[in-house]
């Protein structure tokens, strides 16, 4: 449960950064989660930004007026915890997004991710399949211990399930365990999100084994413009997609080689790569600059 000004939120996911700035509120990321089968439209991105206005408009107030508030379904902890956030609230979606939710998302800042922007097709329409109907062939305690084990809490019952029972559930899981073996998530200085493709699995664990900051060269075919690589030293080399509005901003420039170049240097500058089970949670890498100005040059 998540308090705001007017009322009390239900977060689907909350995020809470490695890393918070001094001298604020910790920030917060909750992501609104949708599974529609079309779409997702301009009015859930509406209700997202009227959101995140309510619940970073929240004052403190009694315990009494909080436990009005609760309902049989929240943690009593919601209740007793008050600590203030800053909240972004941003928007994932089984499917794509609309045009104007794309356009109004950017224009507010709020951040939208669709699972087909990293999982193959088929997997993706599986989540389709899970109905009332499709749930309702297994137990209460079976689906119970699996939404346990999701959520990250030990569940020696939820575990053995999601591994040892042929359902779309473990699929879908599969699929997530290999999306994590080959792929790294990277933050540009501009806050978009950057999903890193790699090669093999031992270029992943090469990045996470790294020193803290290298240099790195960015490259892109004119066949496929908006899939670029990311050639890092020692021959390290991953696979991204541009973000759109990236791809948009290149667009309205012809799609020109010097344009690319200015958008290496403006968007490209320094990526943190985010890696799991370290002391420090993400690398830094940094394009290489030397390269840059002599592609810069000979445009």
């Amino acid at each position: 449960m998540i308090n705001g000004k007017g009322a009390a939120h239900d977060a689907d996911v909350l995020v809470t950064p490695p890393i918070q700035m001094p001298f604020s509120y910790p920030f917060r990321l909750n992501f609104e989660c949708k599974a529609y089968s079309r779409k997702t439209d301009l009015s859930v991105i509406r209700n997202a930004l009227g959101l995140r206005y309510d619940i970073n408009e929240f004052e403190v107030v009694t315990r009494e007026q909080l436990v009005k508030r609760k309902n049989n379904r929240r943690s009593p902890l919601a209740i007793d915890n008050r600590q203030r956030f800053n909240y972004q609230v941003g928007v994932a979606s089984v499917e794509e997004f609309s045009k104007p939710a794309f356009e109004f998302a950017a224009n507010n800042k709020i951040p939208l991710l669709s699972i087909r922007w990293f999982l193959p097709p088929y997997i993706c329409d599986l989540f389709h399949q899970i109905t009332s109907t499709y749930v309702n062939q297994f137990s209460r305690q079976d689906m119970n211990a699996l939404l346990m084990f999701l959520k990250g809490e030990s569940s020696t019952r939820g575990k053995a399930f999601i591994e040892g029972t042929d359902s779309i559930f473990k699929t879908i899981y599969d699929a997530f365990l290999e999306f994590e073996r080959v792929v790294v998530v990277g933050l540009l200085e501009s806050g978009d999100l950057l999903f890193l493709f790699a090669e093999n699995s031992q270029a992943i664990e090469s990045i996470s084994g790294t020193k803290f900051s290298r240099t790195a060269k960015f490259h892109y075919e004119k066949r496929n413009i908006d899939y670029w690589s990311l050639d890092i030293e020692q021959n390290l080399k991953f696979g991204f997609y541009l973000p759109a509005n990236v791809v948009a901003l290149w667009g309205a420039q012809g799609f020109s080689q010097g344009a690319a170049a200015d958008i290496k240097a403006k968007f490209f500058s320094k990526i943190f790569i985010f890696v799991k089970g370290e002391e420090m949670p993400f690398r830094i890498i940094r394009i290489d600059r030397n390269w840059l100005n002599k592609i810069v040059s000979d445009e």
